[in-house]
C-alpha cells in the first residue's frame, strides 16, 4: 500500500470540475450572477463547481508587486485575484460572506460540491495579518522581505503561528460555510506536511472533503492531495491539435508522466483553464474549431483520470479574456458570452457535455478501467487508446488533424457506437475527415 494514492471520493472521481472564474464567468462577475446558472449546469451534469480565488485581493498600485503577467495584460488592474490581502474575507467585486453561503446552500439543494481556491504559498504585500505578523513571510538575514518570481511576499512554513493561521482559514471554510474542499495554488511550493495535517483537519470536520494539487509531485497524492494537474498533458493537446506536434506526442507525454505516479493516481485532466485563457496564443476553442474542441473534451472524459472544463467550454465559447480583466478594468478584454447558449454549435456542445457527464457518473470501465494504447497506421495523426475493466471495454479513435486521414487499427474493433463524428468504418480501417473521431464500447457495460 506504500506506493498507492489517497483514494479520492466518488463524488470526484466520477465527475467533472467545473471550474469558475468569476471575472470570466459573465458580464456580471458576481457569485449571484453564478448561482443563478446553477440549474442550467446541473441540467447539463455538472456537480462540482470550482470558483477561482474570491478573497479580497490586495489593491496594492505599486508596480513592482505586480507580476510580470499582470503588467502585460495591460488592464491596469491592481486586483490579482491570486495576491491575497485577507483570506477571511469575500472581495466585494464579488460579493459577500453571505452570497457565498447562499451559493453554497444553493449548490447542495442541487447535489453539486462547491470547491475553493486556496492561495497560500504568497500572498499580497498588504496583506492585513503582515502587519500584525511580519514573521509570516519568509525575511532575509536583514529583516527584509523575501519576494516569490511573481513580486508576492513568499509565506514562512516554518512559523508554527502562519500554520494554525492558514489551518483556521480552511476549517472555517469547511465548517462554517460547508464547502467540500480546496484546489491549491501552486500547491509543490508548500510543504507536504502542511497539506497532509490541513486535510486531516477538513475531513475531521467533513470527512469527504478534497484537495487537489496544483502541482506535479507524485508523492504529494500518497499524503494529502485527492487529484493534482498534469500540466505536460494539456499543454501536448494543445500542441497536437492546434501544431505540428505529432499525435504520438499525446501517448509519450502520459506514459512519462504516469511512470511516476502512485498507484490508482486520479491526475485531473484539463485544457482550458484561467491561466491558459490568459496566456496561449489563442483559445483552444478558436485554434482547434468547434469540432477540434469537442473531440478534446472527449478524450478529456474518456482517460483515466477527473476531466475539468472551464467556464464557458460547454457552450463553445471563443471570447478573448485575461484573468486580470474584470467589468471595472476590461481592457481588450471580455467575459464569456453566455448568449451564444442557443446557437446550433452551442447545443451541439452542451448536448455532448451532457452525454459525457452522465456517462462519466455511470460507467464502471471510466472509474476503474486502466488505459492502455492501442498501435496503428498513423501516429503522426490519430491518437487511440481503450478502457478496460472486468472483461468490458470503451474505444476510442481520433484525427487529431485538420486534415483527412485513412488509418487501419491492429485491434480488432468491437461494441456499439457511443460517438461518432466526421468517420467511415469498413472493419479496422476507418476513414476520418479533419477532427474526426469514433468511440465504442461493449454494450452491457
Amino acid at each position: 500500500m506504500k506506493n498507492c494514492a489517497i483514494t479520492p471520493p466518488d463524488w470526484l472521481a466520477r465527475a467533472a470540475v467545473y471550474q469558475i472564474n468569476p471575472r470570466t464567468f459573465s458580464k456580471e462577475g458576481t457569485i449571484k450572477a453564478i448561482e443563478k446558472e446553477l440549474p442550467f449546469l446541473k441540467e447539463l451534469g455538472f456537480s462540482i463547481m470550482y470558483l477561482c480565488p474570491i478573497f479580497q485581493a490586495d489593491v496594492s498600485t505599486n508596480l513592482e508587486n505586480w507580476s510580470e503577467r499582470q503588467k502585460k495584460s495591460q488592464t491596469n488592474n491592481p486586483k490579482n485575484p491570486y495576491r491575497m490581502k485577507d483570506y477571511f474575507t469575500i472581495d466585494e467585486e464579488y460579493g459577500t460572506m453571505d452570497d457565498l453561503r447562499d451559493f453554497v446552500a444553493a449548490a447542495h439543494a442541487l447535489d453539486i460540491r462547491v470547491i475553493l481556491d486556496l492561495v497560500y504559498a504568497h500572498i499580497g504585500p498588504d496583506a492585513d495579518i503582515l502587519k500584525r505578523r511580519p514573521d509570516f513571510a519568509k525575511q532575509n538575514a536583514d529583516g527584509s522581505t523575501i519576494y516569490s518570481a511573481w513580486h508576492f511576499p513568499f509565506l514562512d512554513f516554518n512559523c508554527p503561528g502562519l500554520r494554525e493561521y492558514l489551518y483556521a482559514n480552511m476549517v472555517y471554510f469547511v465548517g462554517a460555510l460547508d464547502v467540500d474542499g480546496f484546489r491549491c495554488d501552486v500547491g509543490d511550493a508548500v510543504p507536504l506536511d502542511f497539506w497532509a495535517e490541513g486535510k486531516k483537519r477538513i475531513c475531521a470536520v467533513k470527512p469527504d472533503a478534497i484537495l487537489i494539487n496544483e502541482g506535479k509531485k507524485g508523492e504529494s497524492l500518497r499524503a494529502a492531495f485527492d487529484s493534482m494537474y498534469c500540466f505536460d498533458w494539456h499543454s501536448s493537446v494543445y500542441n497536437v491539435f492546434t501544431g505540428d506536434t505529432p499525435a504520438s506526442n499525446m501517448q509519450n507525454t502520459w506514459e512519462t508522466v504516469a511512470a511516476d505516479l502512485p498507484d490508482g493516481s486520479l491526475l485531473l485532466r484539463d485544457i482550458d483553464n484561467h491561466d491558459t485563457v490568459t496566456d496561449w496564443p489563442a483559445r483552444t476553442e478558436t485554434a482547434a474549431g468547434h469540432e477540434g474542441m469537442e473531440q478534446i473534451e472527449i478524450i478529456t472524459y474518456l482517460m483515466d483520470g477527473i476531466p475539468m472544463v472551464y467556464c464557458g467550454n460547454e457552450l463553445g465559447d471563443e471570447t478573448v479574456m485575461s484573468l486580470f480583466a474584470n467589468r471595472f478594468f476590461p481592457g481588450r478584454f471580455s467575459a464569456t458570452d453566455r448568449s451564444i447558449a442557443k446557437e446550433d454549435y452551442s447545443l451541439r456542445r452542451q448536448a455532448l457535455m451532457k452525454k459525457l457527464n452522465e456517462l462519466k457518473k455511470k460507467s464502471d470501465i471510466l472509474r476503474y478501467g486502466k488505459t492502455h494504447f492501442l498501435t496503428h497506421s498513423k501516429p503522426d495523426q490519430v491518437f487511440s487508446f481503450a478502457r478496460e475493466w472486468e472483461g468490458k471495454q470503451m474505444i476510442f479513435i481520433g484525427n487529431c488533424k485538420n486534415e483527412s486521414v485513412q488509418v487501419t487499427l491492429d485491434t480488432p474493433l468491437t461494441g456499439e457506437i457511443l460517438f461518432q463524428n466526421r468517420c467511415r468504418r469498413q472493419g479496422n480501417q476507418l476513414s476520418f475527415e479533419p477532427y474526426g473521431y469514433l468511440v465504442l464500447k461493449d454494450e452491457e457495460e
